[in-house]
């Protein structure tokens, strides 16, 4: 224990008074006559006995009142036993996380104004001289800029929520790189956070540089229930105008607690849909909204629902784009009935049909899909121009000659890098041998085509094999012995679909069966247009945006009156793009090529500022316990804070207590003369 002012101290002397006082009685003594005083010396004497411990105690009370009132006067303090090291540096760093999670609420205050009013208690336990430098989650440049006591108090006053998140690696390594002139000096570092798990993990194993004091002083609340949209996706991997549509959200509850959820479906500003969930805390649930498309265009759609206090992510932005027509070409020998019967009672399917001696390699050139018939011959054109289809990322499916050139037809999947061999099956019991088998309806190309999942009693098609397929690839229907009938070939950035039978009516009966047109319309969706992600996320690295059109010109992502110029690649139909990091919000920014609008882009916050669970006390406090230079407050309100800062600079003041000693003291004292007799 210490002195502030010690020099009060010589008041101790005046404790002399009471003393002399009490041993020299100063009052006259009275002379009493009486005619017998033996009865009196029995009385006298307990008297005598009593007025002594009286007069004593008097003293000590008056003792004591003298002493702790002079000890008041002199201020004393007990040094701080935390754990810190001395500061010889007249300047301090002060982070503050103002990220989204910091909207979450401590007595009906966001923990945010709570960490700026706790900061704004920093100066008051420094020097007027000390300097400031203020570290928020946008690590802007004027992070690097120490100012004074009044620009640091003037600049908290200017905080808001930010996009950015922050690891603990990342803040204290901002916080080191502006003291790198100063390695000498010790400074102190205050820390203000709410300290996430998903960000600040890290800390409670690390060890902090040695040459700061520093102090955490996480700013929690209970485990408030938040709930947050994870992940949305269409049913259909297209949206056709004018027919039913699905769109499934996977929503997860984080924190602890029960809540009644609406979501609203809001396309074009205009409310849709609504779907109601009830959530635990810890769970997860997916529900979904029905909906319906006018017209083909882009459409702009937001997801919103009510969920305080925690509030930035209660609405999910994505875009919608209509499904494209599908151009495709079918080629043939003998006119190409069922392909044509097929894709012609589809508006979304543009079909176009030529035999192989008139093909227009203007058309085929275009076509999302070309089918080909009992091809079997040599062109080296068609050969070029189906392998630019599949470069762009076209599908092509061949069903092979039942009876032509089989030397030309193998040259001609040679060229497409497919390699075929003469079947293994045989059938001595009438094309029994040649069934099909149900395919397994759980493969991504068989998905929402079997409405009935029972497969028992199915009757299947025949096709007799006419070769096997031996390059890999993913085999989608097989026969009953087991042999590849329908295989799917990655080939560029399409699909080779190779059928191991025609389509002759002699020869098969897959063409006449219900099979066959959910096989080839999933054939002609996959060659679809990707129309681009619904969302992207505001932690994406890089964005790949789909375009058929050619830019000489730079590309800017525009919002409002804002706008960047990212760091851009342009090849084979895409649009790469890095995601500025100045782009912390999310809604809806336009790709533009001048003032031309490329595309519309819905852009989300990450995932991690969605759980709040943070590090406990407990935990920081146990980290902290066996290094001389972390200090972990964990203070109660603002004045608490205030007290536990100036305890850490002076020491605890005692002040107070001596005060309430000598009004004790000085009360004993009078109760004493008033009623001990």
């Amino acid at each position: 224990m210490t002195f502030l002012n010690p020099f009060f101290l010589f008041g101790l002397f005046a404790i002399a008074i009471p003393i002399v006082l009490h041993l020299f009685d100063l009052q006259r003594p009275k002379k009493m006559i009486f005619t017998n005083v033996a009865f009196l010396k029995e009385v006298i004497q307990q008297k005598s006995a009593s007025r002594k411990i009286k007069h004593w105690l008097v003293l000590l009370s008056r003792i004591l009142f003298i002493l702790f009132l002079v000890i008041a006067f002199a201020q004393p303090i007990i040094k701080s036993n935390t754990n810190t090291i001395a500061t010889i540096s007249t300047s301090v760093q002060v982070f503050i996380d103002n990220s989204f999670s910091m909207q979450n609420e401590l007595e009906q205050q966001s923990l945010l104004d709570k960490a700026i009013a706790y900061s704004q208690e920093i100066p008051r336990s420094n020097a007027a001289s000390t300097n400031y430098r203020l570290i928020t989650n946008q690590f802007s440049g004027n992070d690097w800029q120490y100012q004074s006591q009044d620009g640091f108090l003037d600049a908290l006053t200017e905080l808001d929520f930010n996009g950015k998140s922050r690891t603990s690696k990342e803040v204290m390594k901002r916080i080191i790189a502006s003291s790198t002139n100063n390695a000498t000096n010790v400074q102190d570092v205050f820390v203000l956070s709410d300290f996430q798990k998903t960000y600040w993990n890290e800390l409670i194993t690390s060890k902090p540089d040695s040459q700061y004091n520093w102090h955490f002083i996480p700013i929690q609340t209970s485990d408030a229930l938040n709930i947050a949209v994870d992940s949305i996706w269409l049913d259909a991997p297209f949206i056709q105008t004018g027919k039913p549509n699905k769109l499934f959200i996977h929503a997860k509850a984080y924190g602890t607690g029960k809540k009644e959820v609406v979501f609203k479906l809001i396309i074009n500003e205009v409310q849709i849909s609504t779907a109601t969930i009830e959530i635990i805390g810890g769970q997860e649930t997916t529900t979904f909204f029905d909906f319906t498309l006018d017209q083909k265009a882009a459409y702009n759609g937001v997801i919103r629902f009510d969920d305080s206090p925690i509030v930035f992510d209660n609405a999910f932005y994505f875009t919608l784009n209509s499904a494209q027509e599908i151009q495709i070409t079918s080629l043939h020998q003998l006119g190409g009935a069922y392909i044509n019967k097929i894709y012609s009672n589809e508006k979304l399917f543009v079909l176009n049909s030529y035999p192989y001696q008139s093909i227009d390699y203007s058309k085929l050139n275009q076509s999302n899909l070309i089918v080909m018939e009992e091809y079997s011959n040599t062109n080296k054109a068609l050969v070029q121009n189906i392998k630019q289809v599949l470069t762009k990322g076209g599908n092509i499916a061949l069903f092979p000659p039942n009876n032509g050139d089989w030397i030309a037809w193998q040259d001609f999947l040679k060229e497409l890098s497919v390699s075929v061999k003469p079947t293994s099956l045989t059938d001595t019991i009438g094309k029994q041998a040649w069934y099909l088998q149900y395919p397994d309806i759980n493969q991504p190309f068989f998905k929402d085509v079997f409405a009935d999942k029972n497969k028992a009693g199915t009757e299947m098609p025949f096709s007799i094999p006419l070769f096997e397929t031996a390059t890999p690839g993913t085999v989608l229907l097989r026969y009953k012995q087991g042999t590849p009938f329908l295989t799917q070939i990655k080939s560029g950035k399409g699909n080779i679909y190779v059928f191991s039978g025609s389509l002759n009516d002699k020869l098969s009966s897959l063409q006449r069966h219900s099979l066959f047109v959910p096989i080839m319309y999933s054939i002609a969706f996959d060659a679809l247009p990707d129309n681009n992600q619904l969302y992207y996320r505001t932690t994406d690295q890089s964005l790949v945006v789909k375009t058929n059109g050619s830019f000489t010109n730079q590309i800017q992502i525009v919002k409002d009156s804002l706008s960047w110029l990212p760091i851009q690649n342009i090849r084979d139909g895409e649009i790469i793009l890095d995601l500025p990091d100045e782009i912390m919000a999310s809604g809806f920014y336009n790709l533009k090529d001048k003032d031309s609008l490329i595309r519309t882009l819905a852009v989300n916050y990450g995932r991690g500022e969605s759980d709040c669970t943070p590090i406990s006390k407990d935990e920081l406090i146990l980290w902290a316990k066996d290094k001389p230079n972390v200090h972990v407050m964990d203070p109660v309100n603002q004045a608490e804070f205030s007290d536990a800062l100036k305890s850490l600079k002076d020491g605890k003041p005692l002040w107070k207590y001596c005060i309430m000693l000598a009004l004790f003291f000085l009360l004993l004292e009078i109760l004493l003369l008033r009623f001990l007799k």
